[in-house]
């Protein structure tokens, strides 16, 4: 397989081709806004530097720190340190084709849907573990010829079992701890706060009054920690509501009202902007 340079091209060749891809990252800068896709993601970090948030929980990113984002999740990048390399392999898999090769014995969909009450998206590789994922990264990226497919799948395979280990071991607290905050506690606590009251009508100002702080402190707060504008991430939360009920069979007319939407034009214009695709689409597709 080949082995992409960017980001969005590796999102792009795993939900066309409906399989997987992998990604090597350098250096790159700034700020990477608030997202979600279609795939589950690992994100392997080589060099550490950065701050992740993952809906709402943040941790710091270290040397060799394993990231595992499912497809519902939104996630944002913040980096901290320019002056260090950015240098990350990132894998992206197509949920339906991660159920479809797993067993009754074996389920490699695991560490992205039978996560506990109390997890961390981050695991702490040792020196050997990272060895490991670094020795199928490269076996992933087979070059072409006669039986590349083949090899392929089954290095792949073989990941995911040695990745599903890795996650029961860590969700049974070996190998990974609760995460840690690296906002302000106030601005943990607003996050709290936004997806616990997700399905109402939330507005900046009800948020405001309920911390006692002024819209325009709290936009400047969030904004300057998180990377985000508040009302981005508020309407990113209701999104990935909607997703999951779409997913679960709610009628489209159904959802709107329940992720906090006042009308469903406006529910329309931001799911289809996000997700690419239209409510309805999005709902047939998951009936497929």
């Amino acid at each position: 397989m080949k082995v992409l340079t960017s980001f969005s091209d590796g999102i792009e060749q795993c939900i066309a081709s409906r399989y997987f891809s992998i990604v090597h990252l350098h250096n790159e800068s700034g700020v990477l806004s608030m997202h979600r896709h279609r795939c589950h993601e690992f994100h392997f970090s080589l060099s550490g530097g950065s701050t992740f948030l993952i809906d709402d929980k943040n941790y710091l990113i270290e040397p060799g720190s394993l990231f595992m984002i499912s497809q519902y999740e939104k996630h944002h990048l913040l980096q901290m340190d320019t002056t260090r390399p950015q240098e990350r392999f990132v894998i992206f898999i197509d949920p339906t084709y991660l159920e479809n090769i797993s067993t009754t014995q074996t389920d490699l969909t695991y560490c992205f849907t039978h996560r506990p009450e109390r997890f961390s998206h981050r695991i702490a590789l040792n020196h050997g573990q990272q060895r490991r994922f670094t020795y199928f990264f490269n076996k992933l990226a087979v070059e072409e010829g006669f039986g590349q497919d083949v090899e392929e799948r089954s290095a792949f395979a073989e990941f995911m079992v040695f990745m599903t280990k890795l996650a029961a071991d860590a969700f049974l607290g070996e190998g990974s701890g609760e995460p840690r905050q690296y906002f302000s506690s106030k601005v943990t606590d607003i996050i709290t706060y936004i997806h616990h009251n997700i399905d109402s009508q939330l507005s900046i100002g009800d948020i405001a009054a309920h911390f006692y702080l002024s819209t325009s402190y709290l936009c400047r707060l969030f904004k300057k920690s998180t990377g985000t504008t508040i009302n981005s991430y508020i309407i990113s939360c209701r999104i990935e509501l909607a997703q999951k009920l779409l997913s679960g069979g709610y009628s489209v007319n159904e959802v709107y009202s329940m992720c906090g939407f006042n009308d469903y034009s406006n529910f329309f214009k931001a799911f289809t902007k996000i997700v690419g695709v239209s409510p309805k689409k999005y709902s047939q597709n998951c009936l497929k």
